[in-house]
């Protein structure tokens, strides 16, 4: 961050109380969230909005950041973001719904609603496809489809004679693997049972009747009233404007747009029962799959760690997001940035550990260092005491990257007295000298010491 973003937050965040709900400080400490978000915004580079609210009652909404650098527009609350995966969970909802209507089986197979899709699937389910364990391969499965064709705009056909060319990833029901182009089949077969587009479906069953008036569909000729523009955030913590990507290859999986307020309304739906019968809210959060510690319904993650909650992130060029509710306690946590490869999760998880009083300390902001430093002394590989995983620093012009096996690098930053910390990788770093020389490294990250020798040529 530059000298001018750092005012413009620090201007900004003196204003952030004034967005405070009277009632927060029954549920949320206040000063400690403002100084997270301040800590996020200037460390990790975070812009956007953050919403909590129990029930219908907003107890606290923030903006930070800007809606547009080329313009210095700085985000207000109401700004639309593109919300990605958060999508799958209007899709799963209405797959429900469908059922519901008995306009279809779950237990079906999918090939009976799809024109031309390879009898090679005709073992698929639409319920292996809502769970992920259908075995399709996830978006870049697809032979060049970050280079080509995710920027491409696609018909129906095309699509799926791509999907047609994929070979499964295992047999259908044996595992779960997380797969995008599932859902695009969902769409797809909600249009067949409806017999209109998915975004009219989608209007029609959900967005008319909670009145979100503020969501839809992405379209990339369409202008978006509001909407925040897009950055991606790249090694060196700068700001670049977010790479083009085609949404024709997403639907019902990651083609959506929201604003906070809209998906308090999508939450409080399921949280007040609004919009469906109890049978089909308990189809749709009833553990379908488990992977890890996480389980997996009718488009939705959950978790039954107290408390318990039902949630799911997204993330596109642009744009990073994050919604959550906590049935037990009414509560709803959402998170929208217009900024990509944001820890979104981890940011989630703090924000969960302010509401809820769990135990949390707020991240530190560094100050980099105005003493002229010799990177290069720095530079070399460094082998691990224990598990013998290789750490590489590297000097790149006028910076320092680390990269831990196959890890993407990361810039890490002198802060004095041979030490180095990482900004959008909370890590730091003491080099060891002996004799003027660098011999090893001790690194610290998430309350964990990690010892490293320097490897001699």
């Amino acid at each position: 961050m530059n000298l001018t973003k750092t005012l413009y937050a620090i201007t900004l965040l003196l204003g952030l109380s004034l967005n405070v709900n009277s009632q927060t400080k029954e549920f949320v400490d206040a000063e400690k969230f403002e100084a997270y978000l301040n800590a996020i915004h200037l460390k990790k580079g975070f812009n956007g909005e953050i919403l909590v609210a129990k029930g219908k009652n907003i107890l606290f909404q923030q903006t930070v950041g800007l809606a547009s650098y080329e313009n210095n527009l700085e985000l207000k609350k109401g700004s639309k973001y593109r919300i990605a995966s958060i999508s799958k969970t209007f899709t799963g909802t209405l797959i429900a719904i469908a059922q519901e209507e008995e306009k279809l089986n779950v237990q079906n197979k999918a090939i009976d609603y799809i024109n031309g899709l390879s009898p090679k699937f005709k073992d698929i389910t639409i319920e292996q496809l809502l769970t992920h364990t259908s075995g399709l391969p996830h978006n870049e499965g697809i032979k060049d489809y970050w280079k080509i064709k995710s920027k491409l705009q696609m018909t129906s056909e095309q699509v799926i004679t791509e999907i047609n060319a994929l070979d499964l990833l295992f047999e259908s029901g044996s595992q779960m693997r997380y797969s995008s182009l599932g859902y695009y089949l969902l769409a797809s077969i909600l249009e067949s049972v409806y017999n209109k587009s998915f975004k009219n479906i989608l209007k029609d069953k959900i967005l008319n009747k909670l009145q979100m008036t503020e969501t839809g569909i992405v379209d990339n000729l369409k202008i978006i009233p509001q909407i925040a523009s897009g950055y991606h955030l790249v090694t060196d913590d700068s700001l670049v404007v977010a790479p083009y990507r085609n949404y024709s290859m997403l639907k019902g999986a990651g083609d959506m747009y929201s604003t906070a307020t809209d998906l308090l309304k999508w939450n409080n739906s399921f949280l007040s029962n609004t919009l469906l019968s109890e049978k089909t809210k308990a189809n749709i959060f009833t553990q379908q799959t488990k992977k890890n510690s996480e389980s997996y319904g009718y488009g939705w993650y959950m978790s039954s760690d107290v408390p318990k909650k039902q949630y799911h992130g997204g993330g596109t060029w642009g744009y990073s997001s994050y919604n959550a509710m906590y049935p037990d306690k009414q509560i709803s946590i959402i998170i929208l940035s217009n900024i990509s490869t944001l820890p979104i999760s981890t940011i989630a998880l703090d924000v969960e550990k302010i509401i809820f009083r769990q135990p949390f300390q707020i991240p530190s902001i560094e100050k980099v260092s105005k003493k002229s430093v010799n990177l290069e002394m720095y530079s070399g590989n460094f082998i691990s005491k224990t598990s013998k995983m290789v750490l590489v620093l590297k000097k790149v012009g006028n910076s320092l990257y680390a990269k831990l096996g196959s890890n993407p690098p990361f810039e890490i930053y002198p802060k004095g007295n041979h030490q180095f910390f990482g900004k959008k990788i909370e890590i730091d770093i003491t080099f060891q000298i002996n004799n003027d020389l660098v011999s090893g490294l001790m690194a610290e990250r998430m309350g964990k010491t990690f010892n490293f020798i320097k490897e001699t040529k």
